[in-house]
């Protein structure tokens, strides 16, 4: 009697977390912040989540070229000079147009 309460209650355990994961996240975005140094080669995207009412905290979230997530905290020395690098580099990113001219 004891293991199939024990198979159920552990059943019922598996479907709240699975139920957890899939429900959108409301709240903060990071739970814990690293503290190593993201280079700029490795950094795929940067998504700055200002405060807000949800959380009271600005988060920073690096995506890394190999695709794990890195939450760091906005304060760090090297945080400004990341984002002034990934927006230099994208202000140098202009896309070229192949411009085909009709012979007629």
């Amino acid at each position: 009697m004891a293991k199939p309460l024990l198979l159920l209650a552990a059943l019922t355990l598996f479907c709240c977390i699975v139920t957890m994961d899939a429900s959108p996240r409301v709240g903060c975005h990071c739970i814990g912040y690293s503290r190593i140094v993201v280079r700029k080669a490795m950094v795929q995207k940067v998504e700055i989540f200002p405060i807000s009412g949800n959380c009271r905290r600005a988060e920073v979230i690096i995506t890394r070229k190999n695709g794990s997530k890195v939450c760091v905290k906005p304060e760090q020395k090297w945080i400004p000079e990341l984002l002034n690098e990934v927006n230099k580099e994208k202000e140098d990113f202009k896309p070229t147009t192949n411009s085909t001219t009709n012979p007629n």
